[in-house]
């Protein structure tokens, strides 16, 4: 595809009609100004979307070899008295309790296996929670939390108590830590944050406590710009999004960069706004387009593999999908901002999971 955004010309392939350049521009530098985002940054980002972006086009279905069948099997929502409101990550811990941080409100919630609103935490502990955007569930179904306002990271068991409170290293520069995701190794002696304002990633040995750091600003390989979510993969390769260097970066178990996944685009295998991410259990990277709508695949060295579709082949489209995570059985959860909501997916042939019996009003929604 030949792609002149100026002109809005375009031959066929793409997933989403390109942006003039003054409105790409446009946005960019506003991203860039925000020194509140974390308050106001998926407000901004949804209303900016909403505003400058053009229409999906009809584009034909995928090729054949580049489709990957899938179905929205449910959809996981707070109870209309207390919806979410812009949630940004998802995890799934060993019993199938599902966590969504709904930073937009100070709070984390938790769905129980059945589907059903279970509580929601605006504290661990005696730690109140400000602007949550990250998070990762470990071996023993403790809750790692990215909270965002407060500058650090909180452990929570599975009960929902505190069991430790990490604080994060300051940038040479003085600028505190701006942690929006984390993740960990599969052995829990590794933990990555990305500090999103501070163009890095710290790693850190959860033996000693000490902190190792990656990254500055720039475009360069091993430079971010404005990196987002994170995720350990296949054989501990480590997996960056950046929301507007418009890329996957890769760093080996040796903390050496790797390589990156994608460039900017509209076209199968481009990157628009790169958010959430996630790894299957054969290895394949899943990547979430806030801008694009859209979830696409590859390899775990970047190749393309193709997007999720539906039954007739067409793109299945997410209302502004964010963070991502598989659960044990292999659904793939998808955090669809500007909906408030969690869709559940079914990837291939695999049967669909059973929906719950209805909530009773007042209750959470869960919709088919």
């Amino acid at each position: 595809m030949d792609v002149n955004p100026s002109t809005q010309k375009y031959a066929g392939g793409a997933l989403w009609s390109p942006l003039p350049v003054l409105r790409e521009r446009v946005r960019v530098r506003v991203f860039r100004l925000d020194r509140e985002r974390l308050r106001l940054f998926p407000l901004i980002l949804l209303a900016l979307t909403l505003i400058a972006a053009p229409h999906a086009l009809a584009v034909p279905p995928l090729p054949q070899d580049k489709r990957i069948p899938a179905q929205v099997t449910a959809h996981l929502a707070a109870p209309t008295t207390q919806p979410m409101r812009m949630p940004n990550a998802v995890a799934v811990d060993s019993k199938g309790n599902v966590w969504v941080a709904d930073g937009g409100q100070d709070r984390i919630v938790r769905f129980g296996p059945d589907g059903h609103f279970d509580r929601a935490f605006t504290s661990i502990g005696s730690e109140k929670l400000n602007r949550p955007v990250g998070m990762k569930v470990d071996a023993a179904d403790r809750l790692w939390i990215a909270d965002t306002g407060n500058h650090r990271l909180l452990i929570a068991g599975a009960d929902g108590q505190l069991a430790e409170q990490i604080t994060l290293p300051a940038a040479p520069s003085g600028r505190a830590c701006d942690p929006t995701d984390v993740a960990l190794t599969p052995d829990g002696k590794r933990c990555y944050i990305i500090d999103m304002d501070n163009q890095r990633a710290l790693i850190r040995d959860n033996a000693s406590g000490q902190f190792k750091s990656m990254g500055e600003g720039g475009k360069a390989l091993g430079q971010f710009e404005w990196p987002f979510m994170i995720c350990v993969g296949d054989q501990d390769y480590v997996y960056i999004t950046e929301a507007i260097g418009a890329r996957v970066q890769m760093i080996s178990p040796a903390d050496r960069w790797a390589g990156a996944i994608g460039s900017w685009g509209v076209e199968l295998g481009k990157l628009y706004r790169p958010k959430g991410i996630a790894i299957d259990r054969n290895g394949k990277v899943y990547v979430s387009d806030s801008t694009l709508n859209v979830v696409q695949v590859f390899s775990s060295r970047g190749a393309i593999e193709g997007a999720l579709t539906d039954a007739a082949g067409n793109l299945l489209r997410f209302q502004h999908p964010m963070g991502l995570c598989f659960d044990k059985a292999g659904r793939l959860y998808v955090v669809e901002l500007s909906a408030d909501r969690v869709a559940i997916v079914t990837i291939g042939g695999a049967a669909a999971a059973p929906a719950p019996p209805a909530p009773p009003a007042g209750g959470a929604r869960r919709t088919l």
